[in-house]
């Protein structure tokens, strides 16, 4: 049977952490960072919001690329502190010093990344800029592991999702990629998205959406 898009499961829990381990961006892709991070970006839409997941099958029951999302973040915050962090694994994920913010590099950025895993508000509710999830509540993550790459499975996911969106009436969809990733900026605009029409970190980009230098890019667009 050729891969197939269908509804993700809680059976798929082990593969999608394996997916995003795969394709995490190069700078998180060698441990511990690379073990950390499906626990940020993957378990916790599984285990909260599988309704609003999707995997590609490999055609043998086997997920070989996914798109996770939530419908509101406000309200994914808020089940994610009061249903998914009691459930992490302290001796595996420990729960590390929040009063102090580790740097995002070098010997640091494990503990950046289980900063992110136990207090995540700041990266989710985008305080200084309101306007974003007053009109783009929802957001995702997609992943599809590199030998089925290209083959247009990410449209497909993405289509579902989107479907998911349109169905519960969610007026809007955002998603914040590494700066530095020019082909996956293409492919989503490709799909409809754009660049969030805000000059972000008070004009340091210079440009709509971006953060300050190369960092993040904001992209949205209407299910």
């Amino acid at each position: 049977m050729p891969p197939f898009v269908r509804p993700c499961n809680p059976g798929d829990e082990e593969a999608i952490k394996h997916i995003c381990r795969v394709t995490v961006h190069k700078d998180l892709s060698q441990e511990p960072t690379c073990s950390i991070a499906p626990f940020i970006w993957a378990v916790p839409y599984v285990r909260l919001y599988p309704e609003y997941g999707f995997v590609l099958d490999s055609g043998d029951g086997t997920a070989v690329g996914y798109i996770l999302g939530v419908p509101d973040n406000k309200e994914f915050l808020s089940r994610y502190h009061s249903e998914y962090i009691p459930t992490l694994d302290s001796a595996t994920l420990p729960k590390p010093d929040l009063d102090v913010p580790a740097k995002w590099i070098g010997e640091e950025l494990p503990t950046a990344l289980l900063q992110l895993l136990y207090a995540p508000d700041t990266s989710l509710l985008h305080a200084d800029y309101p306007q974003l999830l007053q009109q783009f509540p929802a957001h995702f993550h997609i992943d599809v592991l590199p030998e089925y790459q290209g083959c247009g499975y990410g449209r497909q996911l993405m289509s579902e999702y989107l479907g998911k969106l349109r169905l519960a009436n969610i007026k809007g969809v955002h998603l914040i990629m590494a700066g530095d990733n020019v082909g996956a900026e293409k492919f989503y605009r490709k799909l409809g998205y754009d660049r969030f029409s805000m000059v972000l970190d008070d004009g340091k980009s210079g440009e709509l959406g971006r953060e300050g230098g190369n960092r993040n890019v904001w992209l949205v667009r209407e299910p």
